[in-house]
């Protein structure tokens, strides 16, 4: 993505709206540019490509949405697993991500292209809001591996639950934690089978 400038982020934004309004395959960099009051001209100054511009929304989505995932974590006070709650919060707050939503659920041959092209980012950014929701000293405790890890583990979940139909319903707070206590938490490294709590 290039360095964020104004014009890049009116770029930006005008696209979420139109990815909201339209979905990713149907707008027009025509549409995105008389959003952003900027030329086409200046769009492929900034993304080759329409296909770049989808990624690099995707990419600074992503990056706030995790972020405020952790954060929440973070603030919400004592919980009685951690695994569980960044599973259940993960799920609630794509869902709750108009852009990212749809394109789960409208174009998942979309999500599963990104993906290939950048799990590891989705990774460090994981294990990044790991660290940072983790009671002092127990990422380091267990080490970056078991993480890494980790990471790993509910991001896989959490796009399973998101794409893939249920015999249950998964549609509150609650049916989520039920089913990672069931599935999720068993299917953990072996380093994180005894879970942190506050």
């Amino acid at each position: 993505m290039p360095a964020a400038d104004h014009a890049t982020e009116a770029i930006l934004d005008a696209a979420l709206v139109e990815f909201e309004r339209h979905g990713v395959h149907r707008v027009a960099l025509d549409d995105v540019a008389r959003r952003a009051g900027v030329s086409r001209t200046t769009i492929y100054r900034r993304f080759a490509n329409r296909d770049e511009l989808v990624e690099a929304v995707i990419e600074r989505e992503n990056v706030a949405l995790f972020a405020d995932i952790a954060e929440e974590l973070k603030n919400a006070g004592p919980q009685a697993n951690y695994y569980v709650e960044a599973f259940t919060l993960s799920i609630l707050r794509f869902r709750r991500h108009r852009v990212l939503d749809q394109m789960i659920t409208e174009e998942p041959a979309v999500v599963l292209a990104q993906a290939k092209r950048h799990y590891p980012k989705a990774i460090e950014r994981m294990a990044e809001a790991l660290h940072v929701i983790f009671p002092a000293g127990f990422a380091e405790r267990i080490g970056e591996e078991a993480v890494t890890e980790l990471a790993d583990t509910i991001l896989r979940y959490v796009a399973m639950a998101l794409m893939l139909p249920s015999t249950q319903p998964l549609d509150t707070a609650d049916e989520i934690r039920a089913f990672a206590e069931r599935h999720f938490l068993p299917s953990l490294p072996a380093a994180l089978r005894v879970p942190v709590r506050a």
